[in-house]
């Protein structure tokens, strides 16, 4: 893909509802961890990791994607967070392919984003289902579940 499509995806921000912020701040190291048991607590080195394993999440059920028009938002994460590494941004166009079934899709970085924020809500439930059942060793409890999952 042209460096276009790839910074055209940093003007779209990552708007997430209101009633998730308190997990994206408990999982995330942004928003601070200081010794090595705050680690193990927040297994997300970025919010927008927690963002894209929700996606992630989801695709593996084979949930669909939640309409988050009318809902309670806030910005939680910048669009030019969502391209960094360069493979998010390639996986992102695949699974807007795959859930639009239209390959155009990719022309359009609102879109993609609007189908890959639904797909993160649908899967941030059972994701963070996982991290609660798991309190105090949540990094090794995902990466068990993770596993299984696969």
């Amino acid at each position: 893909m042209t460096d276009n499509v790839n910074t055209s995806f940093a003007s779209v921000e990552v708007n997430a509802p209101v009633e998730f912020r308190e997990f994206f701040q408990r999982y995330s190291q942004s928003t601070g961890a200081s010794s090595v048991a705050d680690l193990d607590r927040k297994p997300f080195p970025r919010m927008v990791d927690f963002w894209f394993l929700a996606v992630c999440v989801a695709v593996k059920l084979k949930l669909k994607p939640i309409n988050l028009e009318g809902r309670d938002t806030y910005k939680a994460i910048e669009g030019s967070a969502v391209i960094s590494p360069e493979w998010r941004a390639n996986a992102l166009r695949l699974i807007a392919i795959s859930e639009s079934g239209e390959t155009d899709v990719v022309q359009d970085p609102r879109r993609m984003m609007r189908i890959a924020n639904g797909l993160a809500f649908a899967g941030m439930p059972p994701l963070i289902e996982i991290l609660e059942r798991h309190p105090d060793d949540e990094m090794f409890g995902l990466s068990d579940e993770l596993v299984a999952m696969l």
